[in-house]
């Protein structure tokens, strides 16, 4: 029985919370010994652990990185040649946390660069609004549209704090339309006009994205506003209001007013939006450049090219007998006067006017008069279903036949019904 030297295992105190030692290890296999560096005093999954090294160099270095690792409270770590600097050692620590298991780090970095990474050529907000819109007004874009975009693209220059295009996300963009308020500065905007809002943002993004040598774009990689969500027509039609029309009453006492009013400036737009639905913006203006040519009172028929109109389709109005005697009665008058905005909103504003209102009664009470859809469509440049579902059945005939017979009394300068006058015949359009 050997006598040799007894040994006595050295173990960490029980209520350390971290003592690793290092112990010299010798032992003889096949008559040959061996030394060797024994690291013990933690514990894996509730047991203790012992690991052994043949060099002291690799037991102490072994025991630096278990001490980090059990100090960082349980968190893996791995000791890592890595030419990051120790701050940013602790963003990509950080980023892991935020990301989870939802996400990867490198498909994070790639959605990152996808949506915002800054282009060659970087350009404030209200700078590219500048160029943008300089040439939509070189391709003719038609003032009500001009008015509407300039107005979005500047509130949420605005709201943006007038950021760097690249730096706008799909947050930042929803943000904005859902603080969109309606008249009352209360309730949130309607669905419509979000839809309106969020289409201008995309046609400005669309256009910031293509490539274009004179203006150094693309000034963004990725369109924010495409990925916000645009309302159907079906939830959109469940907040519209009721389609506004004039009594034919209102509308003769409308005339009258009118007729008296700065020398009657506002009759001759007024005929040619209640009774040939020519809408007053964009179209009017439009329209009385070439009013000698395209209103014709010897065919009978007002011409709308596609450039005068709104939707860029030519169409074609009969002149009612009721808005032929408007026309000759006030033919010297210009079809837009001077200072034509201004005094265009003080009228609106006295009676009450709903935006489209006079087009909205034009195209009712032909429905109601003619029983027509096909035609009205036609002459307003609306669909066939359109229409029907929003004028048809909204005034009687006799309603009709009243509006339709409104005529001027120039001796008593008032608007008056004509009952002697022949009703309005139905015409096809060509």
């Amino acid at each position: 029985m050997s006598n040799g030297q007894k040994r006595t295992r050295t173990t960490p105190k029980k209520t350390a919370a971290i003592s690793l030692t290092i112990r010299e290890h010798h032992e003889i296999k096949n008559g040959r010994g061996y030394a060797s560096y024994l690291v013990q005093g933690w514990k894996e999954n509730g047991k203790w652990q012992r690991k052994k090294f043949k060099e002291r160099k690799d037991a102490e270095r072994f025991v630096a990185l278990k001490h980090v690792e059990l100090e960082n409270q349980g968190r893996a770590q791995r000791m890592l040649l890595s030419p990051l600097t120790e701050e940013q050692h602790l963003q990509a620590i950080e980023a892991f946390d935020k990301l989870g298991e939802t996400y990867s780090l490198a498909q994070a970095v790639e959605y990152f660069l996808e949506n915002h990474r800054a282009p060659e050529f970087t350009i404030r907000f209200s700078d590219a609004v500048v160029s943008y819109l300089g040439e939509r007004e070189r391709d003719g874009l038609r003032d009500r549209s001009m008015v509407q975009s300039k107005s979005v693209l500047r509130q949420f220059t605005t709201f943006a704090n007038d950021c760097l295009v690249h730096q706008v996300t799909p947050q930042l963009v929803e943000s904005f339309l859902r603080g969109l308020r309606a008249k009352d500065g209360v309730s949130p905007a309607k669905r419509k006009t979000w839809n309106n809002y969020r289409n201008s943002l995309n046609h400005f993004f669309a256009w910031a994205g293509e490539s274009d040598l004179s203006t150094q774009r693309p000034w963004i990689f990725n369109n924010p506003a495409s990925q916000v969500r645009i309302y159907s027509a079906k939830q959109v039609d469940e907040q519209r209001d009721e389609i506004s029309t004039t009594s034919p009453e209102d509308v003769q006492n409308l005339f009258s007013a009118l007729m008296r009013w700065r020398g009657g400036v506002l009759v001759k737009c007024f005929a040619l939006a209640y009774f040939a639905g020519i809408r007053p913006d964009g179209e009017m203006k439009r329209l009385a450049a070439r009013s000698s040519e395209l209103i014709n009172l010897k065919t009978g028929v007002i011409k709308i090219p596609a450039n005068v109109s709104k939707t860029k389709e030519s169409r074609q109005v009969n002149i009612s007998p009721n808005l032929r005697k408007w026309l000759v009665a006030f033919d010297a008058a210009p079809v837009i006067p001077t200072n034509f905005d201004r005094l265009m909103k003080q009228a609106r504003a006295h009676y009450g006017l709903q935006h489209d209102e006079t087009r909205h009664s034009f195209i009712s009470y032909h429905v109601g008069l003619f029983r027509s859809v096909g035609d009205v469509a036609l002459q307003a440049g609306n669909s066939e279903s359109i229409v029907k579902k929003h004028y048809l059945n909204l005034h009687p005939k006799e309603e009709a036949e009243h509006f339709f017979s409104i005529v001027p009394d120039m001796e008593n300068a008032k608007a008056v019904r004509n009952h002697t006058e022949d009703k309005p015949k139905l015409k096809a359009v060509g």
